[in-house]
């Protein structure tokens, strides 16, 4: 027997869907059994969750509200039972987010390694932009959070925080590769591969041309590191990365520390949401995680 609410699985389930109908699909449950604990759950709130439309149902400003709570019951009963079933063995159902910077190297080679000493370990990875990151481990969706951060956020509680400077990333042989430490003025002068707005990279970087009246164009943006560093190896271009997201640099790249003191602002950081009590094997993961970075250059 589940120890939280049927209901509130089933209303997080139509406010992903948008529909009963699709909701029920998912769920193998009888559209009318979700209808009544719809129901149920707007009397017991005293409010609409959802409104109808034509194309299916709505959320209400209310539903968005009660979504966080719904989350966090789920996500509490579900590490209890983990906590009483696999405690000894860390056999739970680890969620993390992770932006891109993190989540497509480092954070993988990482869960392997705690993988192969924990074999019924099972994990759900997130990738979204820092700033989601956050908010994925406020809402509950996400038991830790790895993300580069330029400030402290309120709603988490911050368990390892170190420096991640960027660093001007090239091909081998370029005309900068000798010169170090680089200023950006010096790196604008080539074409620049970015990431978007969104992410702390590229917000270091304009905040420091703005600071030093450097004007900041893209030839090449993307979110994605690998698709950067492919897109300089074939170029002249130049593109901003942390250590941590090149921990193996590839044999045609070369990094370059930067002088603008704006670069080394931004922070690596493992969140969790503040004021919870983790559970023992959320954990025992989040100091593995911890131990394995103060070992890693970043």
């Amino acid at each position: 027997m589940p120890l939280h609410d049927p209901a509130l699985q089933y209303f997080l389930t139509v406010l992903e869907t948008g529909t009963i109908n699709a909701a029920a699909r998912r769920l193998y449950v009888a559209s009318s059994a979700i209808s009544r604990q719809i129901t149920r759950l707007e009397t017991e709130l005293g409010t609409t969750l959802f409104e109808r439309h034509q194309n299916g149902r709505i959320a209400t400003d209310a539903a968005h509200a009660f979504a966080g709570f719904a989350r966090r019951a789920i996500q509490e009963a579900t590490h209890i039972v983990d906590e009483v079933h696999e405690r000894q063995r860390l056999a739970a159902r680890y969620t993390i987010a992770a932006t891109d910077g993190t989540g497509h190297d480092l954070l993988p080679e990482l869960l392997t390694e705690f993988h192969a000493a924990h074999p019924k370990a099972r994990f759900v990875v997130q990738l979204h932009e820092a700033k989601a990151v956050t908010q994925a481990v406020r809402d509950g969706t996400a038991d830790l959070g790895i993300t580069f951060s330029l400030a402290i956020d309120s709603g988490v509680t911050i368990l390892y925080a170190q420096q991640a400077p960027l660093r001007a990333v090239m091909r081998l042989g370029h005309p900068l590769a000798d010169t170090a430490p680089l200023t950006l003025a010096e790196v604008a002068a080539y074409p620049l591969a970015l990431s978007s707005l969104a992410t702390t990279n590229r917000r270091l970087v304009e905040a420091c041309g703005a600071s030093h009246g450097q004007q900041i164009e893209a030839v090449f943006e993307c979110d994605n590191p690998d698709a950067l560093v492919r897109f300089v190896r074939n170029s002249d271009a130049v593109t901003f990365l942390g250590q941590v997201t090149l921990p193996h640099q590839p044999a045609d790249v070369v990094t370059v520390p930067l002088r603008e003191q704006e670069f080394g602002q931004r922070t690596l950081q493992v969140q969790c949401r503040a004021g919870r009590s983790l559970p023992q094997a959320v954990s025992s993961f989040a100091n593995f995680l911890v131990d394995a970075l103060e070992q890693r250059a970043v």
